[in-house]
């Protein structure tokens, strides 16, 4: 049976950092990728024992916070999520929670995310000057009929985010599941990227507002992905379950030292440390529901 998430990790994933009025002093942040309990190669217990190198990894850094970017586990068993909330106490960090395609993939399965996990699929906080933007990317670019409330709201709730952000004088960072594209902006539709029906209208927004960095998982590789302009950088991090690249296990580091996101943001990809492996997986995942109609 499922374990409430609120007495383990409320203090933990409900407490943002402090709304700030500008930014103050340097911090620094981090991005976990996909957790995905359940899906590595070697067991799931060895995907519980990756997530918890990282916390330790993550508690010896003095980040202000982090932001895992979906899919924390693969199959959504409840030996998988107990075995989360099991290990996500080890994070003495804030650690922001987003879903992954297969954490979501129905209505059902939204509402199970909220109880699992206890947080919003969507949300945002402002820190240093700085607004984070953490979107739920199954919902947005689903066009699955079920999700149609969901899909409005939370576009409807991204632009407002967007726009209260700029009149607050506000950086903004984006972070969620999904890939916008990987080579190209108007590349064909693909498993890993928004599909070309919601990507326009994304890509549009992001350069609106000035979005210069955009955090996200789903693809088990880590690389940094330009737009064609050079005016943002996506960043992809396989996480701690599996990865399809030469990259191995790892986290991406975010130094902030100014007001000026285009400038003043630095990323760095550092090695998971203690992992006994670092075998590269062939193939594609498999087992994942979908999240669109056809």
């Amino acid at each position: 049976m499922r374990r409430s998430f609120v007495g383990l990790l409320g203090s933990l994933v409900l407490c943002a950092p402090s709304v700030s009025a500008g930014f103050n002093k340097p911090f620094r942040f981090c991005q976990l990728g996909d957790l995905q309990i359940g899906f590595g190669l070697d067991g799931w217990q060895n995907d519980t024992y990756r997530m918890g190198l990282a916390a330790q990894q993550v508690n010896t850094e003095d980040f202000d916070f982090c932001i895992a970017v979906g899919d924390l586990t693969n199959d959504r068993h409840d030996y998988q999520v107990q075995a989360f909330q099991n290990t996500f106490p080890q994070f003495k960090k804030p650690v922001h929670l987003l879903p992954g395609n297969h954490d979501i993939s129905n209505v059902a399965t939204l509402e199970q995310f909220t109880r699992d996990y206890n947080v919003s699929d969507h949300s945002s906080f402002s820190h240093q000057g700085y607004r984070f933007v953490l979107l739920n990317s199954v919902t947005l670019i689903s066009n699955l009929t079920e999700f149609e409330s969901y899909t409005a709201a939370e576009w409807a709730w991204f632009e407002n985010q967007l726009e209260a952000a700029h009149h607050a004088k506000e950086e903004i960072i984006v972070a969620h599941h999904h890939l916008p594209f990987e080579f190209t902006e108007d590349e064909a539709d693909a498993y890993w990227t928004f599909p070309n029906r919601v990507r326009g209208r994304y890509l549009s927004l992001i350069k609106q507002y000035n979005v210069h960095h955009i955090l996200v998982g789903h693809r088990h590789e880590t690389k940094n992905i330009y737009a064609s302009d050079k005016s943002f950088t996506i960043y992809v991090v396989a996480g701690t379950a599996r990865f399809f690249d030469d990259n191995g296990f790892g986290i991406n580091y975010f130094d902030v030292s100014g007001e000026n996101s285009s400038e003043d943001v630095a990323q760095e990809y550092v090695h998971l440390k203690g992992v006994t492996h670092m075998k590269r997986s062939e193939g594609l995942p498999n087992g994942c529901p979908d999240i669109f109609a056809h």
